[in-house]
């Protein structure tokens, strides 16, 4: 196998979590190829880079010439074809959606060389189902990051029922190489460690919403002050997108019919309809467009517009 620590990278998908994964392995040396079918997703990437390299050299973070050094290892693409046989790990931080992650991972297995992983991103999303009992079930992973990434310190590698023991490995010599820790599961479950404790605690605080007991920014201070969280549980659902919790939620009902899931899906639902989809858009449960952010009403129960 190639050495991983100094191989070079494929990230598919340039949304927010892909180009942060590109720009934090290439601030640590990687030579990356970030590749997006879609024009328009490849250049929002390449200004989000480009905006976290700027801002880590305004706080002195970074000299100018370190960070046009980490762009430059970044070759921006949309022809997959070309960029996959050039790398020895990748990683597919596409859509939330089966379907398009199969292709992806079906893709992957015959444009990569032998010798390399292929790790999905996804939170939800086991490599499992993805790639089931195919011949290339040997080489494919969960590597779950943490946005925002290049804060986050934190990456959980989860083993599908056919990983090998090298590329679990790789997985691990991948994730010390761009400077995150890593954690290995024992086994897969529903959304993994960090998500599990994570998403008691929030179908909790909705729950505490949904029953009149508080209001949420009196949930969210009660929270930061009390337990020490940097952010509340519905400032929190704001910057993961209230669009994917929606979606993560709903998901989970259907599959546990838990009364915390239910009652998110009731006050997120109107939220989503409205546009208001947490920080990406401006708004959610707070107002960004001022500083500090301002709570906003909530919709009415059942409003879906």
């Amino acid at each position: 196998m190639s050495d991983v620590a100094n191989g070079r990278l494929l990230v598919v998908g340039a949304g927010q979590m892909g180009a942060q994964i590109a720009v934090q392995s290439a601030m640590n040396g990687v030579d990356v190829e970030l590749v997006d079918v879609v024009p328009e997703a490849l250049e929002r990437g390449r200004a989000q880079i480009v905006a976290i390299l700027d801002r880590n050299v305004e706080k002195d973070r970074s000299t100018r010439v370190d960070a046009d050094a980490s762009l430059a290892r970044i070759h921006f693409s949309s022809d997959l074809a070309a960029a996959a046989p050039r790398c020895d790990w990748a990683i597919e931080a596409v859509v939330e959606r089966l379907d398009v992650k199969k292709i992806v991972f079906a893709q992957l297995a015959e444009l990569l060389p032998a010798h390399a992983g292929i790790a999905t991103n996804s939170s939800h999303i086991r490599a499992e189902s993805i790639a089931g009992d195919a011949p290339y079930s040997d080489r494919v992973l969960n590597m779950h990051f943490f946005h925002p990434l290049t804060v986050m310190d934190l990456v959980e590698i989860v083993a599908a029922p056919h990983t090998s023991s090298q590329i679990m490995d790789a997985a691990v010599a991948w994730a010390a190489r761009i400077k995150r820790t890593s954690v290995v599961l024992n086994k897969a479950v529903d959304g993994f460690l960090v998500n599990r404790v994570l998403g008691a605690a929030s179908r909790e605080a909705f729950a505490l919403l949904a029953d009149g007991v508080a209001s949420f920014p009196e949930i969210d201070i009660a929270v930061k002050r009390g337990l020490r969280w940097p952010l509340g549980p519905f400032a929190l659902a704001d910057l993961s997108g209230l669009d994917l919790l929606l979606q993560s939620r709903t998901t989970r009902f259907e599959k546990h019919g838990e009364a915390g899931d239910k009652a998110t899906m009731d006050i997120v639902g109107p939220l989503v309809a409205a546009g208001r989809l947490g920080r990406k858009s401006g708004a959610g449960f707070y107002d960004y467009s001022v500083d500090p952010p301002a709570p906003l009403p909530l919709p009415s129960p059942g409003a879906q517009s």
